[in-house]
């Protein structure tokens, strides 16, 4: 508790040295060495609303354009992956906390980059077996910004294989959120149905997805 108030520190290299703890001692490897610790540790983290605390005070706050405060936001990334994958119960609390609506609001940033890919992976594990959360994803608007973020690769290929693997977590992402019926209306009025119709004769990298 008394490490989590650091969180609300004014000084965001204090708050993002506390984030790399809080990744180091989440880290799958580690919870796994002693499951009776790790479990009163992640018991500890949901009591005092990690999630929330994550959000809004680091994710609303940092500057992804400095260094240190980038890496910041991988490190909480990968908290939530550590997380999710020891406790999978962990996400529908984990996006109704804030993370998933704070991702989409993240995925929308036009420039490529690390942080982009590793959020496009936490979107897919907390929708692929969720549907909550895919639920959710469609209340707030995620099928409009999957489809957007597709768009760009209708007569672009990604600049990579990073960029590639981002792309096919969209198409993941898409295709998992389509599970749910109450999203598939969202698809057809976001146009979906045309932009993989364009993906498929455009014969580009993503055409596999677009078929899937």
């Amino acid at each position: 508790a008394s490490m989590l108030e650091l969180l609300s520190h004014p000084n965001t290299d204090i708050v993002a040295a506390i984030v790399e703890i809080l990744q180091e001692l989440t880290d799958v490897d580690v919870l796994h060495e002693s499951t009776e610790g790790a479990e009163k540790l992640i018991d500890c983290l949901q009591e005092q609303k990690i999630t929330k605390l994550l959000v809004t005070n680091c994710l609303e706050r940092f500057d992804e354009s400095v260094k240190e405060e980038s890496d910041a936001v991988h490190n909480i990334m990968g908290i939530f992956e550590n997380l999710t994958e020891f406790r999978t119960d962990m996400c529908i609390e984990i996006a109704e906390q804030g993370l998933l609506a704070w991702i989409l609001k993240r995925l929308k940033v036009k420039q490529y980059d690390a942080n982009k890919l590793y959020c496009s992976e936490i979107v897919s594990i907390l929708i692929q077996s969720t549907n909550e959360n895919r639920i959710l994803l469609g209340e707030l608007d995620g099928i409009d910004i999957l489809l957007q973020q597709l768009a760009i690769y209708k007569k672009h290929d990604p600049s990579g294989d990073e960029e590639k693997e981002y792309m096919e977590n969209l198409f993941n992402c898409l295709c998992s959120s389509l599970l749910a019926k109450e999203n598939r209306s969202n698809f057809l009025k976001g146009e979906g149905c045309q932009l993989m119709n364009l993906m498929l004769r455009e014969k580009k990298l993503s055409r596999n997805g677009a078929l899937k």
